[in-house]
């Protein structure tokens, strides 16, 4: 894989994953965060098209043990490979993305685009196009936080570091795949009892074995789920006549929708303002009214402690 040169990481946050999307012209589906696994849950999104799984990341397991089997689906089907590190966030939304079959979604001219080129290339070369699109580079990094310090130089990973990983999970005709960019094909899952409409059910039994795998108290997952839920709510409301009984509960659900999808709007514009100059001013004068002195012996302190502790264990450390 190559390095990160340009990428830079993306929170698991279902307003970055929206708004991702929306950038990137598609229509028809936002991304909502699952804090729990129960049925009731995930019939409540429907339609559910996909589910976006952050784990953490533990290495390459032996394909004769893993749940599934390596597998291409008999069906088209879209699978990018993750060529380029701090990327997997939006090549897992993408692999999503490109393979649901809705007349009610809508890829935008980008994705269309990219759908199109790709057709007929392989895994490695679609993720080599996913990785050098300028558009998608920087729709991925205009949600990432702002850092003053970020540096294009590749950084090479602390072995100490937890790394996470993001994947997909979805129906590929009447089976259930997991579609990771740092496997070589799909995974198949098999056949979805009782077909395609019953996926969100046998992938919660996946899910359910993968998390267990992991030892107890492990809790740094995390779910997200492409629905197309506003869409059929704002069908089903038109289709029902004043004063019906239904109404009140899919206008409410509607609002709530709405509601969060302004906060999602906000805390995104938040999330790419760069408070540096803010914060320098702040602190500039602060310390030229003498209110910072006891706080600056302590940082020193604290910093000439850091520098004994690393010396005492034969690590080297600038005092910078």
């Amino acid at each position: 894989m190559s390095d990160s040169a340009g990428w830079s990481l993306t929170e698991s946050d279902p307003g970055v994953f929206t708004g991702i999307l929306s950038e990137l012209g598609v229509r028809g589906v936002e991304v909502e965060e699952l804090w729990g696994l129960d049925q009731d849950l995930l019939n409540d999104l429907s339609p559910l098209y996909a589910l976006v799984f952050l784990f953490k990341w533990v290495g390459h397991a032996d394909p004769n043990t893993m749940d599934g089997k390596l597998e291409e689906p008999a069906q088209p089907h879209y699978f990018a490979h993750q060529v380029i590190n701090n990327a997997c966030a939006s090549i897992a939304l993408i692999n999503a993305t490109l393979n649901i079959r809705s007349p009610d979604v809508e890829l935008g001219e980008e994705l269309s685009n990219l759908q199109a080129f790709s057709e007929g290339l392989d895994p490695e070369t679609r993720g080599w196009t996913l990785s050098n699109s300028e558009k998608l580079r920087e729709v991925h990094n205009s949600f990432a936080r702002s850092d003053p310090f970020h540096l294009e130089e590749h950084r090479p990973q602390d072995e100490k570091e937890d790394a996470y990983h993001f994947i997909a999970y979805l129906p590929i005709g009447d089976k259930l795949f997991e579609l990771d960019g740092l496997k070589e094909t799909p995974v198949s899952h098999g056949d979805i009892p009782g077909g395609a409409a019953n996926w969100t059910s046998f992938a919660r039994q996946v899910l359910e074995r993968r998390i267990a795998t992991y030892p107890a108290g492990e809790v740094m997952f995390n779910l997200l789920a492409v629905t197309g839920r506003r869409q059929a709510l704002q069908k089903r409301l038109a289709g029902l006549p004043e004063g019906a009984p239904e109404r009140f509960e899919v206008e409410e659900k509607l609002q709530g929708i709405e509601e969060r999808l302004k906060d999602w709007e906000v805390e995104n514009t938040l999330r790419r303002h760069n408070y540096i100059g803010l914060v320098h001013a702040l602190l500039h004068e602060s310390a030229k009214q003498g209110k910072l002195t006891s706080q600056m012996a302590e940082a020193k302190e604290k910093m000439k402690q850091r520098v004994a502790d690393k010396r005492a264990k034969g690590e080297a450390m600038d005092e910078d």
